[in-house]
């Protein structure tokens, strides 16, 4: 998802019996995922606190991190930077889509030590789905969402942006306003965003033709898939398989 972010770095911990530094300061943004097991931490001067399965912490960049393991955890670690601060920034998250984070976490369980996110497209996918879940979790987002969630089940049918700003009581200009301020991009281009991604999943991980993976995310016909897909991708769908085998 465009979010004005630029994911610079993941890696998986199966297992953390303690760290190695009690204390780092990073360049970058740095969320810890954590899938199991807890550690306490202190972001700068702030007060001590505890992170634990299903909760995410998110340490701004320069400011000492300060963490001790309470129970052996399973941790995720994904850097990014942000053109400007985000609400998540120094806070810990509770993660109200257990599933799908768990689901995120364990499709990162391969990501070690990764500074190439960029030319991993399902990596980068599954790293940027959790910072929208934390950024999910606070403010007054709900509403939002609530629209994003419905645009992500139901990428393969034809959603009326309309019809959704309605459903919560919004007009859809300020539907608009508000994902766009909230995610960096509009309903619209979020949904193409969507289906670029799945298109991507189905290339990669299966040997379905262009015309199946059109039907499958709702397009009328292979050929507008095939436009569609070139013009955000820059290659066709054959070509970028072809360029990741």
């Amino acid at each position: 998802m465009n979010l004005n972010i630029a994911l610079t770095f993941c890696t998986y911990f199966k297992s953390i019996q303690r760290f190695v530094y009690e204390q780092e300061t990073y360049e970058d943004c740095v969320a810890f995922c954590v899938k199991a097991g807890s550690f306490a931490y202190r972001i700068g001067e702030e007060r001590e606190d505890v992170v634990s399965e299903g909760e995410i912490v998110v340490c701004p960049p320069y400011i000492p991190f300060h963490r001790s393991i309470i129970h052996p955890a399973e941790v995720c670690m994904i850097k990014f930077r942000a053109t400007e601060p985000l609400p998540i920034f120094g806070k810990k998250i509770r993660v109200s889509n257990l599933l799908r984070f768990h689901e995120d976490l364990c499709r990162l369980e391969g990501c070690l030590f990764c500074d190439t996110l960029l030319k991993e497209p399902l990596f980068s996918h599954y790293c940027m789905d959790i910072i929208c879940l934390a950024l999910d979790g606070v403010g007054e987002n709900s509403k939002i969402a609530v629209v994003r969630n419905y645009i992500e089940q139901n990428y393969d049918k034809e959603i009326c942006i309309g019809a959704l700003a309605r459903e919560i009581g919004y007009s859809t200009p300020h539907l608009i306003n508000k994902f766009k301020a909230h995610y960096g991009t509009t309903p619209k281009a979020f949904l193409s965003q969507v289906k670029v991604l799945k298109a991507k999943e189905l290339l990669l991980s299966t040997d379905k033709l262009s015309r199946e993976i059109a039907y499958l995310l709702g397009f009328a016909d292979e050929l507008y898939f095939i436009r569609f897909f070139k013009k955000r991708v820059g290659v066709t769908p054959k070509q970028f398989r072809e360029y990741r085998l």
